[in-house]
């Protein structure tokens, strides 16, 4: 019997321990080296949106921006970590690069997904969600 309630205790106290191991968040992705991000992006604007489904909250990022002279709203993931917010997105100047385009199934940048090249050498993935005049 006191095996039964000492392996016991151990398993209760080692799924504890394990509980308090998750991770709101992960780090920013990095460039890899050799990737070339020829597009010219200018972030003009910023929002951060928390939108709900259900009980899942998770911050967005929805950014103006021109992408290689079109006017379009960006819109990505804000990254988590326990104590701060990690994206360096800032209005002004990065370079891009095309990871999906969608042109050829819609007629129009809705959709397409670029990967932006931010300070620190981290990368913000995001699409197109909107589409000025």
């Amino acid at each position: 019997m006191k095996k039964f309630a000492a392996s016991l205790l151990i398993f209760c106290s080692l799924s504890f321990v394990y509980g308090q191991k998750t991770r709101l968040g992960q780090p920013p992705p990095t460039a890899k080296p050799g990737v070339s991000y020829p597009i010219a992006v200018h972030v003009s604007g910023i929002h951060v949106r928390t939108p709900c489904t259900g009980q899942n909250c998770h911050d967005v990022v929805y950014a103006d921006a021109i992408v290689d002279g079109k006017k379009v709203e960006l819109m990505g993931d804000w990254i988590w970590f326990p104590d701060y917010y990690q994206l360096a997105l800032f209005p002004g100047d990065y370079r891009g690069r095309l990871l999906k385009d969608t042109s050829k199934k819609n007629d129009g940048p809705i959709f397409q997904e670029y990967e932006l090249l931010l300070r620190g050498n981290t990368v913000w993935r995001c699409s197109v969600t909107g589409v000025y005049e």
